[in-house]
C-alpha cells in the first residue's frame, strides 16, 4: 500500500500524458410518466443552463448560446430522438487559459427517448500534459455531481494515453483522478478504484463513491489509450452510442433504485402513522359514548388519506422495479454492442457487474420491500371498516334512544294535553257531591296538575312498552 501511495505521488509530480480530454455525460429527465409527452418536467433544461454556467467560468462565450440554440430547434421538431442541434456538435475554444496549453472542447446535446443527454467535453490538443495539468479540464470541480446536479445522474470519462515507462496503471490512474479533483475532494468524497478491465483493447479503471442518490454519485472512468488499435477504434466512434446508451441506462436504474429506498422509507412512515393508532384503539375504544365517536370521527377522515399515501408509495416501488428491469435488459443489449466492436481484446466483465448487482440486488430488495409492506395494506382497509362498524352502531344506539325519547315525549304530552282539555271541559262540574273542599282549588291549578299528573303517567307507560326487550336463548 505504501509503494502505491508512494507511486501516485511521483506520477502527480511527474507523470505526463498526450491529448487528454474529459467528457462529461450527464443525464437529465424530460418526460415523465405523470405529465406524459406532451408537457415536458419544470428543470427538462437544466443541463443546457448549466452548460452555460460553466462556459461563464472557464471563458467559452459559443458555449453559452446552448439553451438558445435548442429552444430554436425544439420549436421547429417536435419529436427528437438523438442529436438535437442540427450541426449535431458544437465546437469551442476558450479565450484564456493557461500559457502552455490551449483548452478546446465540444458540446453534444441528445434527447434519448424520454432523457436529455449531455455530452460536454473538454480537451487539452498538445502531445504532452503534465498530469498536475488536469485541473484544469475540471476547474473548481465544475464538473462534479454536487454542481452538474443531474436528475438522472452522470458519469466522467478521461480518455488520454501515458507518457513514459508506466510500471503500475492503476497508481497512473488514481494519480489522474487525484489530479482531476484534487486530493482533498478525493478524500472527502471517499471515492476509490473498484473496478478494472479493458475496453476497445486499452485498459480502463472505474471509480465511485458509492452513494444512493444520483446527484450525489462520482462515477469516473478512467481510460488509458496503451494501444494503436484503441486510437482507431475511439476515433471511428463506432463505440460512442452504444457507450452514451449505456451510460443512460445506468443511470435510470441507479435513480429508480434511489427513488425505491426513498419509497420504501415513505410507505414505513405512513405505516408507523397507523401503527400508532392501532396501539390507541382499545384506549379509544373504552371512552364514553361522545368522546368515542368524536374521535373515531377524525380517525376516518385521517386513515383514508394515511392508506392513500401508502397505497401510492407500494404503487411507485412496483413501477421502480419495472423501471430498473426494463433498464437492465437495455442495459445489456447495448453492452453486448461494445463487447462486439472488437472482440479480440475487452475484459468488460466490470459493467457486467453492474447489471448483475440490478438485476439481482436491486430488484430482489425492492420484492423484498413489497413482500413486507403490503400484507400491511389490509390492515388500513380493516382498520377503516372496524372503525366505521362502531361508529355506524354506536350512532344507530344514539338514534334509537332518541327515537324512543321523542316516542315516550310525544305519548306523554299528547296524553297530558288530552286529560288536560278533558279537565277544562268539566272544571265548572264536581267530580264526585261528596267531596267538599273547604277551600277550592283554583280551576287552572286543577287543569295544570292533572295535565301534569297525566303526562307522568302516560310517560311511564310509555316508556315500559317501548322497552327494548331481551333476547331469549332458544332451547333446543
Amino acid at each position: 500500500m505504501k509503494l502505491e501511495s508512494s507511486k501516485i505521488e511521483e506520477y502527480l509530480k511527474v507523470g505526463k500524458l498526450a491529448k487528454p480530454k474529459l467528457t462529461l455525460y450527464a443525464f437529465q429527465l424530460r418526460y415523465n410518466l405523470a405529465q406524459g409527452t406532451k408537457h415536458q418536467v419544470n428543470d427538462a433544461n437544466h443541463l443546457w443552463i448549466k452548460c452555460q454556467e460553466i462556459s461563464k467560468k472557464i471563458g467559452i462565450p459559443k458555449l453559452e448560446s446552448l439553451p438558445a440554440l435548442i429552444a430554436e430547434q425544439n420549436s421547429q421538431l417536435s419529436n427528437i430522438n438523438g442529436s438535437i442541434l442540427p450541426e449535431r456538435i458544437l465546437s469551442f475554444t476558450a479565450i484564456e487559459h493557461k500559457k502552455h496549453l490551449h483548452l478546446r472542447g465540444e458540446v453534444h446535446p441528445l434527447q434519448i427517448h424520454d432523457t436529455y443527454a449531455l455530452d460536454l467535453t473538454l480537451r487539452y490538443p498538445e502531445p504532452e500534459v503534465e498530469i498536475a495539468d488536469l485541473s484544469g479540464l475540471n476547474p473548481d470541480n465544475c464538473l462534479l455531481p454536487n454542481n452538474i446536479n443531474a436528475s438522472l445522474g452522470q458519469t466522467l470519462v478521461l480518455f488520454a494515453q501515458p507518457l513514459g515507462d508506466i510500471q503500475n496503471e492503476q497508481a497512473f490512474a488514481d494519480a489522474c483522478v487525484m489530479a482531476l479533483l484534487s486530493t482533498q475532494t478525493y478524500q472527502n468524497l471517499k471515492i476509490k478504484c473498484q473496478f478494472q478491465g479493458k475496453l476497445l483493447g486499452s485498459p480502463i479503471y472505474e471509480y465511485n463513491n458509492d452513494a444512493d442518490s444520483p446527484q450525489e454519485q462520482c462515477h469516473i472512468l478512467i481510460w488509458l489509450n496503451t494501444n494503436s488499435q484503441t486510437t482507431q477504434l475511439e476515433n471511428d466512434g463506432e463505440y460512442y452510442y452504444p457507450l452514451i446508451n449505456l451510460l443512460n441506462y445506468r443511470s435510470k436504474i441507479i435513480y429508480a433504485h434511489s427513488q425505491a429506498i426513498w419509497c420504501n422509507q415513505q410507505a414505513r412512515e405512513e405505516y408507523s402513522k397507523l401503527e400508532s393508532k392501532v396501539i390507541d384503539f382499545n384506549y379509544i375504544k373504552s371512552l364514553p359514548v361522545s368522546s368515542k365517536l368524536d374521535k373515531f370521527s377524525l380517525w376516518l377522515n385521517e386513515i383514508p388519506e394515511i392508506s392513500f399515501n401508502y397505497a401510492r408509495q407500494l404503487r411507485d416501488l412496483q413501477i421502480h422495479k419495472n423501471t430498473i428491469q426494463t433498464n437492465c435488459k437495455n442495459y445489456h443489449l447495448e453492452l453486448d454492442k461494445i463487447n462486439n466492436i472488437w472482440l479480440q481484446d475487452n475484459d468488460l466483465i466490470f459493467l457486467s457487474i453492474f447489471g448483475k448487482l440490478a438485476e439481482d440486488t436491486y430488484v430482489e430488495q425492492i420484492n423484498t420491500d413489497l413482500g413486507y409492506l403490503q400484507p400491511s395494506q389490509n390492515l388500513f382497509d380493516q382498520m377503516i371498516n372496524t372503525i366505521r362498524g362502531i361508529v355506524e352502531i354506536e350512532q344507530a344506539k344514539r338514534d334509537r334512544s332518541l327515537e324512543r325519547t321523542i316516542q315516550v315525549l310525544g305519548i306523554a304530552f299528547g296524553g297530558g294535553a288530552i286529560v288536560s282539555g278533558v279537565v277544562t271541559q268539566h272544571i265548572d262540574k264536581p267530580f264526585a257531591p261528596q267531596i267538599n273542599f273547604k277551600y277550592p282549588v283554583h280551576p287552572l291549578v286543577s287543569s295544570l296538575l292533572w295535565s301534569v299528573l297525566a303526562t307522568a303517567i302516560f310517560g311511564i307507560v310509555a316508556w315500559w312498552v317501548t322497552k327494548p326487550k331481551p333476547k331469549r336463548n332458544k332451547q333446543k
